[in-house]
C-alpha cells in the first residue's frame, strides 16, 4: 500500500474566514429583525444555501469531467471543494454546538462527513471522486431545504414567507426522499462494491475505506429519520390546512 502526498493548494483558512463573514454578515444585517435562536439558525441557513449551491456546481463539473476511478489520486479541484466543504461544516458545527447542541443528527452528520473528507483529503490523498459523488447527492437538496427552512420559520409573520412554505412542502419532501433513499443508497452500493472488496488497497487502507462506508450507511440511516420526519410534518400539516379550510367553509355558509 502506498499513500501519495497530498497535492493541491489549501483552500481552507480562507474558506473558514468566507464562512464567518458570510454568517456574521447573516445574523448582523440579513436577519437583524429575526428573534431569539431563530436569527441564529436563519444565518446558518445562509451560509448552508451557499455551500450547496457553489458544492453542486463545482462537484458536478468534477464528476462530468473526470473518469469513474474511485482509487485515483484527488485532482486540484477536488481538494479545494473538499477544503471549501470542511470549512462550512467547521463553522456549522459551531454553531449547532453553541446554540443547537440537542440536534444530534446533524452534529453527527457534520463531524462524520467532516472526518470522510479530511482523511480522504489530508492523508490518503486518492478517492476524492467518492466523496465528491457523495457532497453532490447530498448538497442538490440543500437549497430548497433551506428555502423551505427559512419559510416554515418565517411563515407566522410573512404571508409571502406561509405560501411559500406551503407550496414548497411536497415537492421538497418528495425531491429530499429520492435524493437521500433512492439516488444515496444506489451511490453507496456502487462504492461499497469497490472498497469493500479492497480495491483501493494499494492507495487506500482497507480500515479507512471501511470507516468511509460506515459514515456513508450511517448517513443514509441518519436521511432515513429526517425523510420520517418531513412525511409525518407534511402528513400533519396537509391534515391541518383542510381542516381549517373545511371550517372556514362552514363558517362562511353560515
Amino acid at each position: 500500500m502506498e499513500i501519495s502526498a497530498v497535492s493541491g493548494s489549501h483552500a481552507f483558512p480562507s474558506s473558514l474566514l468566507f464562512f464567518a463573514v458570510l454568517y456574521a454578515f447573516g445574523y448582523f444585517f440579513l436577519f437583524k429583525k429575526w428573534k431569539g435562536t431563530s436569527r441564529f439558525e436563519a444565518a446558518s441557513c445562509l451560509n448552508s444555501f451557499f455551500h450547496g449551491i457553489v458544492a453542486v456546481i463545482f462537484c458536478s463539473y468534477d464528476i462530468m469531467t473526470n473518469p469513474w476511478k474511485l482509487d485515483a489520486p484527488n485532482t486540484d479541484i477536488e481538494n479545494k471543494i473538499m477544503d471549501f466543504s470542511l470549512a462550512y461544516f467547521a463553522i456549522d458545527l459551531i454553531y449547532y454546538m453553541l446554540i443547537n447542541p440537542s440536534d444530534y443528527l446533524f452534529i453527527l452528520h457534520h463531524i462524520a462527513t467532516s472526518t470522510y473528507m479530511s482523511s480522504c483529503r489530508y492523508y490518503t490523498g486518492h478517492g476524492g471522486l467518492s466523496a465528491i459523488c457523495l457532497m453532490c447527492t447530498g448538497e442538490a437538496t440543500s437549497p430548497f431545504q433551506n428555502v423551505w427552512t427559512l419559510a416554515r420559520m418565517a411563515r407566522g409573520e410573512s404571508p409571502l414567507a406561509s405560501r411559500i412554505y406551503t407550496g414548497m412542502s411536497t415537492f421538497f419532501t418528495v425531491y429530499f426522499t429520492i435524493m437521500r433513499c433512492i439516488v444515496a443508497p444506489y451511490l453507496a452500493w456502487l462504492l461499497g462494491s469497490f472498497y469493500f472488496p479492497g480495491k483501493a488497497d494499494k492507495v487506500i487502507p482497507r480500515g479507512i475505506a471501511y470507516f468511509w462506508m460506515f459514515t456513508v450507511i450511517l448517513a443514509i440511516v441518519g436521511s432515513g429519520i429526517w425523510v420520517y420526519k418531513l412525511w409525518i410534518g407534511l402528513i400533519r400539516f396537509n391534515a391541518k390546512k383542510k381542516s381549517a379550510n373545511r371550517n372556514a367553509k362552514i363558517q362562511k355558509a353560515e
